[in-house]
């Protein structure tokens, strides 16, 4: 694990094309579980989003030695995370 600041750690798997997790205290209010989603390009990501009734919430953030992420509400409110991962072949 590693320290990600505000009582949060992030968990890596150990292999490059996986994306890590993390880990803490809740920011703001109860507890919660968020699930990410890997995209290329997070702004895209956005405006499809966007276009099918979610809507931005935050983000992109840089995560320290991480990758940048991002979250939005789909229609029903439920948040779900983006996280960017490099583009496959």
């Amino acid at each position: 694990m590693q320290d990600a600041g505000n009582d949060c750690a992030m968990v890596h798997s150990g292999e490059d094309e996986k994306i890590a997790g993390g880990i803490g205290k809740a920011q703001l209010g109860e507890g919660c579980a968020t699930f990410y989603v890997g995209v290329t390009d997070i702004e895209e990501a956005f405006r499809t989003i966007e276009s099918l009734g979610g809507r931005k919430l935050a983000g992109p953030y840089d995560v320290p030695g991480g990758p940048s992420i991002a979250f939005f509400a789909d229609p029903e409110e439920h948040v779900i995370g983006l996280v960017k991962v490099p583009p496959t072949d």
